[in-house]
């Protein structure tokens, strides 16, 4: 199974990004130029896609008046090269991996309409690149990311995904005769 990544930008509107640069500047001492954002579509496919494929695909995923802000290479990457900031750093949160979300149901559902069969499954992450005078510090880091995502149902991606597979299996089911033998079945 194939992971393609496509990237849409900016995630966040103007003012939002101003007020996230505004929360984060108020928990930390570094010297914070600004902040980027771009969406990051994470696309899982059984089979590589046609060109008429890609075509309706990134017609789905860019923005109708907008087309410019979509591509298949970071956006983020290339502003980090050309930045005039000492560092860079790049935040990514997406949803956990342990489970496919509404959005992506609905997501690979409207695809499925469209005729792509091939998607077996895409979420979509939230990517952050933070001009900075140094380095942040790891209290820094957790501060920006208490920020940008909710530890309940997303996570940080330490770098970007290769596939939706966690290795995690569930436990079996098990039926525990709670009635039949009281508190000693549940100890």
């Amino acid at each position: 199974m194939a992971l393609l990544h496509f990237y849409r930008s900016p995630a966040l509107s103007p003012s939002r990004t101003r007020a996230l640069e505004d929360r984060f500047r108020a928990l930390t001492t570094s010297q914070l130029h600004g902040i980027g954002t771009e969406y990051c579509f994470n696309v899982a496919t059984d089979r590589p896609l046609s060109e008429r494929d890609l075509k309706v695909l990134t017609w789905l995923l860019s923005e109708t008046f907008e087309p410019e802000g979509f591509a298949s290479e970071s956006f983020l990457a290339v502003r980090a090269l050309s930045s005039k900031s000492a560092v860079t750093e790049i935040f990514e949160v997406g949803p956990r991996m342990t489970f496919t979300t509404a959005w992506s149901t609905n997501a690979v559902s409207i695809l499925r309409a469209c005729g792509l069969e091939s998607v077996t499954r895409i979420e979509r992450s939230r990517r952050y690149l933070l001009g900075l005078d140094e380095l942040l510090t790891d209290m820094d880091r957790l501060a920006f990311l208490s920020l940008v995502h909710d530890r309940m149902t997303e996570c940080p991606y330490p770098e970007p995904l290769q596939t939706f597979e966690t290795g995690v299996e569930p436990e079996p089911v098990r039926t525990i005769p709670v009635i039949e033998q009281g508190m000693e079945a549940l100890e």
